[in-house]
């Protein structure tokens, strides 16, 4: 398995609702930012996981093998954590482990940052509890973009993977609300799906792309990541740094943050942890001393040395180029 996004986006003639100075000054920070290796006060975005909790039990994801503790963040310290990064940080999403339409809260927790001033605020879900209901919800708290989940053209390729899902029901979902989106005449949320690509999916990438491109708004196609990490690769890098150190930080539901969204091997295996926001700051762990040496490793040709690194699908992706 590589761990390395297949930037396979199909973009629809949609406005994103999201054009304007402030947006365009954080996709300019995202791209510049590891660029000129400037980390800056505080991240560009945070990831929030308020819980850990799956409907599903996919294939191809740690929570059909190594499941995270169940958890659920409390809602003050979600409070928390947005009241620190208001006005910061640009961007945010409320998902890691687990399947954010589980938390009752995810809606007020959307709405709280959109009213704080977060420019683009984001959720990736399955779709299989998007009930028009709670599309209504996600609509009314502002969310700029819904992320989908979703494998194959059709149920046989969607139920070989994502155990415990209904491709019709999800299918239905999607396009309930971006039907109601639409008849109220709103941009966003944007609506992209995304698939992750396997041996047994394969053949049907194209089906997919084709299917799903007619309903979304943007379309994408993931390579399987190695949750597992038993393939390491030592091999020198002296011209890369890892973008994500001077664009992101993840909070996990216990509160504990991690460096980046390749932190965990599995769902358990919590490879550097940079402190708990129940004591310290996004600021100070973007800032501490363990961010600035994970850094300092992958600017000076030493990422290897970093065993969370050495083991992770962006850098073997990049060692594979080299050697290709």
């Amino acid at each position: 398995m590589t761990g390395h996004i297949d930037h396979t986006f199909r973009y629809l003639k949609r406005d994103d609702g999201n054009k304007g100075a402030i947006y365009n000054e954080y996709r300019k920070a995202w791209y510049d930012r590891p660029t000129n290796r400037e980390p800056g006060e505080y991240p560009i975005h945070v990831d929030i996981e308020t819980t850990t909790l799956c409907n599903l039990r996919c294939k191809m994801c740690f929570q059909s093998f190594d499941p995270p503790k169940p958890t659920t963040m409390d809602k003050s310290l979600v409070k928390k954590i947005i009241d620190e990064i208001s006005g910061k940080v640009y961007s945010m999403k409320f998902q890691y482990r687990g399947e954010p339409l589980t938390d009752a809260n995810m809606c007020e927790y959307i709405h709280y940052a959109k009213r704080k001033g977060i420019t683009e605020v984001m959720i990736n879900t399955n779709a299989n509890l998007l009930t028009p209901g709670k599309a209504q919800e996600i609509i009314d708290s502002g969310l700029d973009k819904l992320i989908c989940s979703v494998e194959g053209s059709n149920a046989d390729v969607y139920n070989e993977t994502r155990i415990g899902g209904n491709f019709d029901r999800v299918v239905g979902n999607i396009k309930g609300l971006i039907n109601l989106r639409n008849s109220l005449g709103y941009a966003k949320p944007i609506v992209r799906v995304q698939m992750v690509k396997t041996e047994s999916n394969s053949t049907d990438v194209k089906k997919f792309l084709k299917f799903w491109g007619k309903i979304v708004d943007e379309v994408a196609v993931e390579d399987e990541l190695d949750y597992r990490a038993e393939m390491e690769d030592r091999t020198v890098l002296e011209d890369w740094a890892c973008p994500q150190l001077y664009q992101r930080l993840v909070v996990l539901a216990d509160g504990d943050i991690v460096p980046c969204c390749r932190a965990i091997h599995g769902g358990t295996g919590k490879q550097v942890v940079l402190g708990n926001v129940k004591s310290i700051s996004i600021k100070d762990a973007w800032d501490g001393l363990q961010q600035k040496a994970i850094r300092h490793y992958n600017e000076t040709g030493m990422s290897h040395k970093v065993d969370m690194c050495a083991r992770c699908g962006l850098r073997k992706d990049m060692v594979k180029r080299l050697k290709e």
